[in-house]
């Protein structure tokens, strides 16, 4: 009895904490750690500008990078959320970038562009 009463309660605690998880606003993804000042972690933005130089050269289009507005870190994984303009608006971006350390080479998303959100 002791055991059903354990499973029950552990079962409406798992529900509980995922229906939280899923009413957040901007969830941070399992696995992931927020970068909660993107304008305070200059490193992320370089990489945020990086993508939407790497996105430009392989589109031949002409966005430009205006800030980062959300990101999270997953050891040499960026997946941020950044606005870019062109000449008529401005948009909001998802990418994720690789980065690989040894010789800090970046590789944007598997197709190397940005995605539009």
């Amino acid at each position: 009895m002791k055991t059903q009463s354990a499973l029950l309660l552990l079962a409406v605690l798992s529900a509980v904490a995922i229906q939280t998880y899923a009413t957040l606003e901007n969830p941070t993804p399992p696995g992931w750690n927020r970068i909660k000042k993107p304008e305070d972690y200059q490193h992320a933005l370089d990489v945020a500008q990086f993508a939407v130089r790497r996105h430009n050269r392989l589109t031949r289009d002409d966005l430009r990078f205006v800030r980062m507005i959300r990101g999270y870190v997953n050891g040499q994984y960026y997946r941020l959320v950044i606005e870019a303009e062109d000449d008529v608006k401005s948009q909001k971006y998802e990418t994720l970038v690789r980065e690989r350390v040894p010789n800090s080479v970046r590789s944007s998303s598997t197709s190397g562009a940005l995605e539009a959100s």
